[in-house]
């Protein structure tokens, strides 16, 4: 039986174009989100921030605590193995100065700045939980402040005089 009269080779056949026709979709839809990504990096290097800076706050975001301080330690390490002046600052993982309220603060407003959900974990009775609040809400009003004029400022027009 030659291909193309068998049922199951047709169905194969739409199979293969169906797949097709999606992972070209896909690809455009990949390429277009990647050129905003582009823009994004772009926009922020327009302001001093390096494209590394993201993939490290991506990796605070996503990793526990432990790792992040390990993978530091480790840093610190090899720059000191290879002589980096890095190698040779103060302890940087030294003990957390910071008393609660102020970790408590630091970590709402990091919450609200970054647009997640208001969910202290803290008791919003204690010290710290009102804390934590309170930098919850002050991280929301930066995340929602528009930015535009600072960015775009109004021309001065003369008065006419």
């Amino acid at each position: 039986m030659s291909v193309g009269h068998n049922s199951n080779d047709e169905y194969v056949e739409q199979v293969f174009h169906d797949t097709l026709g999606t992972i070209k979709q896909d690809k455009s839809e990949i390429a277009s989100i990647m050129v905003g990504i582009k823009d994004a990096y772009d926009k922020a290097k327009g302001v001093g921030i390096p494209k590394s800076v993201f993939k490290w706050a991506q990796e605070l975001e996503d990793k526990d605590i432990n790792e992040v301080i390990r993978d530091l330690e480790w840093k610190i390490k090899v720059a000191r193995w290879l002589g980096h002046p890095l190698g040779r600052q103060l302890d940087l993982l030294d003990v957390d100065r910071a008393d609660g309220e102020e970790r408590a603060y630091a970590e709402g407003l990091a919450a609200g700045k970054g647009r997640k959900d208001n969910k202290n974990p803290y008791g919003a009775d204690s010290a710290m939980g009102q804390s934590w609040q309170r930098g919850f809400n002050e991280g929301t009003a930066f995340a929602n402040k528009d930015l535009s004029d600072a960015l775009n400022p109004e021309p001065d027009f003369p008065d006419g005089e």
